[in-house]
């Protein structure tokens, strides 16, 4: 039995994971699939839910957004492209900057 897919998950934690071993397994066969930017931009989603914790509804509802844009290989570029994971960042450290937190995000 397989997983579901990330964008089908409710839980962010588990969304960000799942969506980040299915960009792994994608590179497997897929060299333009930039995994090092893949994993930075998990890690500071990361960091962003748990420091969301501590802010208001609209905040948690932006990393939410952010998480759930990175869930999803079609986006405005798929992830699966050359440079396909810029704008998952873009909308990452759009959103850490937004929450006074430009330590969270992520170098592209």
């Amino acid at each position: 039995m397989s997983e579901p897919p990330a964008h089908a998950l409710r839980d962010p934690r588990q969304k960000v994971a799942a969506h980040l071993r299915e960009l792994a397994y994608e590179a497997l066969d897929n060299t333009a699939v930039d995994l090092g930017l893949a994993a930075r931009i998990a890690d500071s989603l990361l960091s962003l839910i748990e420091a969301a914790e501590d802010l208001d509804d609209s905040a948690r509802e932006s990393v939410r957004g952010a998480v759930d844009y990175f869930a999803l290989n079609r986006d405005a570029t798929s992830d699966l492209d050359p440079m396909g994971l810029r704008d998952d960042a873009a909308v990452v450290n759009q959103v850490a900057l937004e929450l006074g937190l430009p330590s969270l995000a992520v170098r592209v």
